[in-house]
């Protein structure tokens, strides 16, 4: 989540350094955030058209995953990220209502979570459609190994933080001069938050490299057999879509989320400033360069023009 999912307001030093965050730092992210938000929408909105006006390309199960991560983050970018680039340039929350910050909260955690569900399970399904493929072959596989998968990851989030924002019973207290009103109250609850950011943020996050990497070891060690195939193009196109899209994911989600756990179990304060300044809005950048890389990783998506042969 681009927020941070712990009562990180704990001493006075936290809170200190947000209410005195220089203006031109959030000049800084809302000008950054601005000049990727328009192309990358454009280039969502293009690829999602693409998707959904070729039903042989809208039918591939390799390509599900990716629609629905390029969905929510599309949603994000679109809904969510305004309202934070609104606190950028004006340095408070609007409206200053208790239930807009809830709902703020739970819809800002809800979609970056399913966002990076999404991407530990396309990492982990990767393995399913190259090596164990017959899994899938029937009807009840597909539901199994494919739909079910997909279905918890976007309906398992939201309803966890919506028990944990509007059905546990605590007391939040707003500050409405911080990014998402300060922090939510059920962080307070020590093996809540460690669950929080244990299962939901940082064994995700870890899934997504280390599954990755496993799966490109797996390819270059079949490869000269792969390669006599009829599936090689398919697989490496897959292989090369994973990896491309899983970098993005491994730099920023593991760095952040290692922090997070630093902080939570061992230095209440490390990187204090570079995480209430600037980890804490990394989330976004995947986002928004979500659309770009999808673009750029399906090459029978691009205007006839521009498409170039691919490499064996």
């Amino acid at each position: 989540m681009s927020g941070v999912r712990l009562n990180y307001l704990q001493n006075e030093m936290n809170e200190t350094a947000i209410l005195l965050e220089p203006t031109f730092v959030r000049q800084l992210k809302f000008y950054l955030f601005i000049s990727i938000e328009c192309p990358s929408i454009s280039i969502a909105i293009y690829v999602l058209y693409r998707f959904f006006r070729s039903y042989e390309i809208r039918s591939r199960l390799n390509n599900h995953s990716i629609i629905a991560l390029l969905f929510t983050s599309c949603i994000a970018i679109t809904t969510e990220l305004p309202i934070t680039l609104r606190f950028l340039k004006t340095g408070n929350v609007q409206p200053k209502t208790k239930g807009f910050c809830l709902f703020w909260i739970w819809y800002n955690f809800s979609l970056q979570s399913i966002n990076l569900f999404l991407m530990a399970w396309l990492s982990i399904e990767r393995h399913i459609l190259i090596f164990h493929s017959n899994l899938i072959q029937t009807s009840v596989g597909k539901i199994k190994w494919h739909y079910i998968p997909l279905s918890f990851s976007m309906i398992y989030i939201p309803l966890f933080y919506f028990f944990c924002i509007f059905i546990y019973s605590c007391e939040n207290s707003f500050n409405y001069s911080l990014l998402f009103c300060g922090s939510i109250c059920y962080n307070d609850l020590f093996w809540l938050a460690s669950y929080d950011w244990i299962i939901n943020i940082f064994i995700p996050a870890i899934i997504i490299p280390f599954a990755s990497i496993i799966l490109l070891i797996r390819v270059l060690m079949q490869k000269k057999r792969m390669k006599r195939t009829v599936t090689w193009k398919t697989t490496r196109k897959m292989t090369i879509q994973l990896m491309s899209i899983s970098s993005v994911y491994s730099i920023f989600w593991v760095l952040y989320g290692l922090a997070i756990l630093i902080r939570l179990y061992f230095i209440p304060t490390f990187l204090d400033i570079i995480i209430l300044y600037y980890l804490q809005y990394l989330p976004y950048i995947v986002q928004l360069l979500m659309p770009i890389i999808c673009f750029a990783c399906l090459p029978e998506l691009w205007p006839r023009k521009i498409r170039i042969a691919p490499v064996s």
